[in-house]
């Protein structure tokens, strides 16, 4: 370890000098870049700069070559940051694949169809990526699960339950495309609210087990449209989960992370028993999916606290 002081230049500016040899070792120059980010125990982690990716502003895709896999290119390319979209048809844009467009778009933040014509649609990405706090997003994805619950524990609304999922939908992208840019983009690392590099597939998980879990919902919603189960015994559950739910909410939230504390051994035995008496299977089914949902959920939480615990000293 080396220790430095702080010199004031100009009466401005405040400089620390780095080592010379490692300046040397990583080949470095006047004018060389480097990254400096701030971690949350006010230490400053110094690094290489990241080398410069070619940045891709726009792409044009021929539709007819990739009809079966349109939805995923266009998915790929709102999550590498493209901000400029055309897709083009040699013949004639169908009515499906014009629909198959719209609804793809229609889960991508910030994007809009700028031009449209026969053989031609151009879509535009307007979203501001610096200004999207993925704790914010997350946190608003368990208010609408919690939202859906409440819906389903009264009397099944399929109408708000869609338009529920479609939005849980919407925002799940999102996530994984701020947090496909903030792998190589420390400002955009810093703006999103993520603290650290390495809770990244934490926070992946969870987003992706919470749309997993709207996806049940939707489903079991659907489902009691056309049959009906034990209400009672519908409703103990289903309020079980709503709890769990509003628990895991509650830890993201918390600043700095509280302990958290996951469902015991007995508790999901006791859930798992009440499932299992439920006449209807398909209904069971989905259930028993958004308990082990909701337990990936709380594994990952608690990494999370163990891992902030342990940076911080505190084991």
């Amino acid at each position: 370890m080396q220790r430095r002081k702080i010199q004031l230049i100009a009466g401005t500016t405040y400089t620390v000098s780095l080592p010379k040899e490692w300046i040397t070792k990583n080949n470095l120059k006047a004018k060389s870049e480097i990254v400096i980010n701030e971690k949350q125990d006010n230490t400053l982690q110094i690094a290489l700069g990241l080398p410069k990716e070619k940045k891709i502003s726009s792409i044009s895709v021929e539709v007819d070559e990739h009809i079966h896999n349109l939805s995923q290119i266009l998915l790929t390319a709102y999550y590498m940051g493209i901000e400029n979209i055309t897709l083009f048809s040699k013949k004639e844009l169908s009515k499906e694949v014009k629909a198959k467009i719209r609804r793809t778009i229609s889960y991508m933040s910030g994007t809009e169809i700028q031009y449209e014509d026969k053989q031609k649609i151009t879509i535009r990405v307007l979203l501001d990526i610096t200004k999207v706090d993925i704790m914010q997003v997350l946190y608003r994805i368990f208010l609408i699960i919690d939202s859906s619950l409440s819906n389903l524990i009264d009397a099944p609304d399929i109408t708000e339950i869609k338009l529920n999922e479609n939005e849980i939908d919407r925002l799940y992208h999102l996530i994984a495309k701020i947090i496909s840019l903030s792998l190589t983009n420390p400002e955009l690392l810093h703006s999103s609210g993520i603290k650290d590099l390495s809770l990244i597939p934490q926070y992946f998980l969870i987003s992706k087990r919470l749309e997993n879990i709207a996806d049940e919902i939707e489903k079991i919603a659907l489902h009691l449209s056309k049959k009906n189960i034990e209400a009672s015994q519908k409703k103990k559950i289903l309020s079980f989960i709503k709890q769990e739910i509003g628990k895991e909410a509650v830890f993201l939230k918390s600043t700095p992370l509280s302990s958290f504390m996951k469902l015991s051994e007995d508790q999901l035995e006791t859930i798992k028993s009440s499932i299992s008496k439920l006449k209807n299977q398909l209904i069971a089914e989905h259930l028993e999916d958004i308990v082990r949902y909701i337990v990936d959920i709380e594994e990952e939480l608690a990494n999370m606290f163990f891992y902030r615990q342990i940076i911080d000293g505190k084991m």
